[in-house]
């Protein structure tokens, strides 16, 4: 799950109408998750795309990357950021300080059924909101109110559970 979500965040930077914006967690595993999320996180290095060892480039153009700052500056009001956001951040590679990166980022959204910009802002680029939920309705409930959304992924090992899903989600 932890792969998947980070890959889904960096392909392409993050800037594909199907990534990952929201990561609807069950509580119980929520810090396991961002445990991981933030290990694999870690290991992304952003960069010129034609050096070794480079595995996240830059955003469309810097036009993008002040839009997808002023996003996370949204998102971040009343969320935690977990990872990225870091004022810190430099890329790897000559004359980056002239291009578009922007690192990373995980936030968490401890009360996503109270909570509106995380189902409502989405931010084109490496961005994702982790959402706890307890019961699995509350999970349908929190998945239905992505605005947009064009794509969502259900990681389950119960067929009846997947068939529920599918059914109220479709």
């Amino acid at each position: 799950f932890a792969k998947e979500v980070v890959r889904e965040m960096t392909v392409k930077a993050g800037q594909k109408c199907t990534a990952i914006r929201r990561a609807i967690v069950p509580r119980r595993h929520l810090q396991a998750v961002s445990e991981r999320l933030r290990a694999r996180l870690a290991k992304v290095v952003v960069g010129d795309p034609s050096l070794e060892g480079v595995t996240m480039g830059a955003l469309a153009s810097r036009d993008q990357q002040r839009d997808v700052a002023e996003r996370v500056a949204l998102l971040a009001r009343g969320n935690a950021v977990l990872f990225g956001g870091d004022a810190a951040f430099a890329p790897r590679g000559t004359g980056t300080d002239q291009g578009a990166f922007f690192a990373p980022t995980l936030l968490l959204c401890e009360r996503p059924d109270m909570a509106s910009a995380a189902h409502d802002v989405e931010a084109f680029g490496p961005v994702s909101t982790l959402m706890p939920y307890d019961e699995f309705d509350e999970a349908l409930a929190l998945a239905e109110r992505g605005r947009g959304s064009l794509v969502g992924t259900l990681v389950t090992r119960d067929p009846h559970r997947a068939a529920h899903a599918v059914g109220r989600l479709a």
